[in-house]
């Protein structure tokens, strides 16, 4: 199939679809539409190559460079919108319904970042030269089959026709086209996205052993594999700690939330792998994520003590020097607590109903002085505006002692962070209390 080929029939195909009913969008790499909740940033180009394989390595010729990826509630329209600028293509979208992207990736392609995109919304995407295409797979399989990818794959140890029904088993051949031809068994062809065609490939890299070559395993005998279905950490997160443990797992294939195993050599053993799995399918294993909240209207201490109360297992949280009075908060969470534990600070950290009280008195013929030279302090250390706080007349009603009073309408939070500073400063003898001034101080 020539490269004028494909292009034709893709471009018939997308006047077709702009000819129909159904909605379609597009993002150019000219245009950047960002709303909130969506960030984006680039590092150095990395060597061109997409880690696309077989014979549609020139449909991802460009992976975009180095991006990093913080998006919560960002609309999906938004996030293509800035990867097509990363990727200098043009992004068409296909009877897709608004859709909200929570995604955090660091040091990722820009290939990559579209791929997890698309992938995590249950996606897929075709590409032609500059245009990428991005819908459901049934609806590029219906209105653009003539441009999926037709890819050859060449097995050394097994029949293609073994390999070709557990591509039917594992349930792959929703998105893909399969066929082979007697007169070469170790030869087979699948056409379809990007994505499913990935899935093929690690498949044969699985399976394609020399311990499962036709000598070895009776071509009326099926390939063996054994599956872990994890719910707490991903298949890859799995592997990893297996190695650790001294399991080490060198042919497996990952499938959502699946983990096929084809290393027959754990197969004896199957029931302790399992067994050690089971211990570790469990979120204090994943990841642990480490991040700086920066808080506007309460403290840290408050924050810390407080975020305490939801009961989030395995958080910690870490405050500096002087909690009493800093807004950072250290943040220690597994990852998928991470979105959570921000939404609980954030609400935490709300504009509350602001409340009038006193804070300190004083008592002398230079207090009141003295409470105006408290007052532009407090304002200074605390932010909170000198129009907030008030001094009141002479509560004593004797001139020769007089007695005044500084008061502030404030938020409680506030209010608590302006009592501690006079603590603090050592003024009234501690926290709103009382001190005597005389003109002789």
């Amino acid at each position: 199939m020539s490269r004028e080929f494909i292009s034709i029939n893709f471009k018939k195909a997308m006047r077709k679809l702009l000819r129909s009913a159904a909605p379609v969008l597009v993002f150019t790499a000219a245009v950047l539409s960002c709303g909130p909740g969506l960030g984006v940033s680039g590092g150095s180009l990395p060597p061109a190559g997409s880690g696309v394989y077989g014979q549609f390595d020139y449909y991802a010729a460009g992976d975009g460079g180095t991006v990093s990826l913080d998006l919560r509630g960002a609309d999906l329209r938004d996030v293509l919108s800035a990867l097509a600028i990363k990727l200098g293509v043009n992004i068409v979208v296909v009877n897709t319904k608004p859709v909200e992207v929570n995604l955090k990736a660091d040091g990722v392609t820009a290939r990559q970042a579209l791929e997890m995109v698309v992938q995590s919304n249950g996606l897929a995407y075709l590409q032609s030269g500059d245009l990428i295409v991005v819908g459901e797979a049934g609806s590029l399989r219906k209105d653009f089959f003539s441009q999926m990818i037709l890819t050859r794959f060449d097995t050394w140890y097994v029949p293609a026709a073994k390999i070709i029904a557990m591509i039917k088993e594992l349930g792959l051949d929703d998105s893909l086209k399969v066929l082979s031809i007697d007169t070469n068994p170790n030869v087979f062809w699948a056409q379809g996205t990007v994505q499913s065609l990935r899935k093929v490939r690690e498949l044969v890299s699985a399976v394609d052993t020399a311990e499962n070559r036709e000598s070895a395993v009776s071509s009326q005998v099926p390939l063996e594999y054994r599956t872990l279905t994890l719910t707490q950490i991903p298949p890859s997160r799995a592997v990893e700690l297996l190695k650790e443990a001294g399991v080490e797992i060198t042919h497996c294939l990952k499938l959502d939330n699946r983990l096929l195993v084809f290393d027959r050599t754990l197969f004896p053993m199957w029931d302790q792998v399992e067994s050690l799995v089971a211990q570790l399918d469990i979120q204090p294993a994943n990841k642990y994520k480490v991040f700086v909240y920066q808080l506007k209207n309460i403290v840290a201490a408050d924050a810390a003590a407080r975020l305490k109360e939801f009961g989030f297992e395995d958080v910690k949280t870490v405050t500096y020097s002087n909690d009493r009075f800093g807004r950072e908060l250290l943040v220690i969470c597994p990852p998928y607590l991470e979105t959570s534990v921000r939404s609980a600070l954030s609400s935490l950290d709300g504009v509350r109903s602001k409340t009038k009280m006193p804070v300190l008195t004083m008592t002398g013929t230079s207090s009141y002085e003295g409470l105006v030279a408290v007052r532009e302090l407090l304002s200074e250390l605390s932010d909170v505006p000198i129009g907030s706080f008030s001094i009141s007349r002479n509560l004593s009603g004797d001139e020769d002692n007089p007695v005044y009073a500084l008061w502030v309408e404030e938020t409680p939070d506030r209010i608590m962070l302006i009592k501690d500073l006079i603590g603090e400063l050592d003024i009234g003898g501690g926290k709103g209390g009382s001190k005597e001034s005389s003109g002789t101080e």
